[in-house]
């Protein structure tokens, strides 16, 4: 049944209203001023919170802006990287699981030393509590008495299993991870999470108490600039002009080549799409009639930010035929365009895509020609699109946005600040 979300028992619900004034130490992992590290999402919370009053203080997980590591330092660095690439990932991985103890050591000691960086910085006469988002590895050993209030699109179990990269990382570091983090979100007040099943795996991968969590969309990066200019319905696909988008930074994972061949097949059955590529593509993709080999556009820079808020207003549909997608902003930002997606069913996409209410879920394994029927359908069924692009706009301005999720994630930290400190697992 795709599109169906699983019921995760949660005894917190977040509260909606207006904010009081709060001081938050935010940790960041990334550059806290690129839109773009970490798929956006620390730049994108801070400025949400900012918004509605919040006082965000900066904790750097790195140095300072700027700052950089004297010669000999940069020099050591340089050359462990170059030896890194000496040894193929695989053998990286079978020499981390010869050894587990020594990688579990590696895996924790990185932990400990960002832990000590992030509470040097930690002044409790200026912050109420601690937030961040993906920041287990800055939790491992945080001494502090602040409450913590945490959100992630994902757990270590789900990008192990769906990242071929993070699954390829030997069963050691996997192990090692785990444990970091099931030893971080020990100490924190809430843990809230972008998706049904990583809420789920935190339950039952990390042993998160249900009465500690809450579910909490997220938004869309790419938005209108006048958000009241975009009108629902948008009008349906036809035969002559179908036009598809699909944003790929990982061509692999995100299955590029399924999205052209469904282009293709469309095309083979005289429907006259064509599929509009954000990403490196693959070499199928640059190579077909059927594709706009856009190329990568970068987020924080005006002229791509203009392109691709083009291809969200022109196309018909987005494609996401993932592999594995912790979450999925693409969806979330086509339906800011009054634009259905149609997606796979794995990760957050049945949650950020409502399956025949928003657009369409379709099994993982479900091949180009079963792409292509569904997208047919639609052609063929006008009121049916038009019904998906009315729901989808009037969900991404209810839920699917960052304003809405700066809402439920402040009242959450009012809770952290007022509960009683017992109610949380001792640190």
């Amino acid at each position: 049944m795709h599109g169906e979300q699983t019921a995760i028992p949660s005894h917190h619900t977040p509260r909606h209203g207006p904010p009081d004034a709060l001081r938050v130490g935010m940790i960041f992992l990334t550059d806290p001023d690129s839109p773009t590290q970490l798929s956006g999402m620390p730049f994108r919370m801070a400025e949400a919170l900012r918004a509605q009053g919040v006082e965000v203080v900066p904790l750097l997980g790195r140095d300072p802006l700027g700052a950089r590591p004297d010669l000999s330092a940069r020099i050591a660095s340089r050359i462990r990287r170059e030896r890194r690439k000496l040894v193929p990932p695989a053998a990286r991985a079978a020499l981390r699981d010869l050894f587990p103890g020594r990688t579990r050591r590696s895996v924790l000691r990185r932990a400990r030393t960002l832990s000590e960086r992030i509470g040097a910085q930690i002044d409790p006469e200026r912050m109420d509590l601690l937030f961040g988002v993906c920041i287990s590895t800055a939790l491992f050993e945080l001494e502090t008495d602040l409450p913590i209030v945490y959100f992630s699109d994902a757990t270590s179990r789900i990008i192990n299993e769906t990242y071929p990269k993070a699954a390829a990382r030997g069963r050691a570091r996997r192990d090692a991870l785990l444990e970091m983090e099931r030893t971080s979100l020990e100490r924190v007040r809430f843990a809230a999470f972008a998706a049904p099943r990583t809420l789920e795996s935190a339950l039952s991968d990390l042993g998160v108490p249900p009465e500690r969590t809450a579910l909490i969309p997220m938004g869309a990066h790419v938005v209108p600039p006048d958000p009241a200019a975009v009108r629902a319905p948008a009008d349906p696909p036809t035969v002559r002009d179908c036009r598809l988008l699909i944003s790929a930074a990982d061509p692999v994972r995100k299955r590029v080549d399924l999205a052209v061949r469904t282009a293709e097949t469309l095309r083979a059955r005289g429907v006259q799409a064509t599929l509009s590529v954000i990403g490196p593509g693959t070499k199928r993709s640059r190579g077909s009639r059927a594709v706009e080999s856009v190329g990568p556009l970068r987020l924080g820079h005006p002229d791509d930010a203009q392109t691709h808020r083009r291809l969200l207003r022109t196309c018909h549909l987005q494609l996401l035929p993932s592999l594995g997608e912790a979450y999925g902003i693409a969806p979330a930002e086509s339906a800011h365009y009054a634009r259905p997606a149609v997606v796979s069913d794995t990760g957050g996409l049945p949650s950020v895509v409502l399956h025949d209410q928003t657009g369409l879920v379709l099994p993982v394994e479900a091949d180009h020609n079963q792409w292509a029927d569904a997208i047919t359908q639609l052609v063929q069924d006008p009121a049916r699109y038009r019904r998906y692009s009315t729901a989808a706009l009037a969900r991404a301005r209810d839920e699917l946005n960052w304003s809405a999720w700066a809402t439920s994630i402040i009242a959450l930290m009012h809770q952290a600040i007022t509960e009683p400190r017992a109610s949380a697992r001792a640190v």
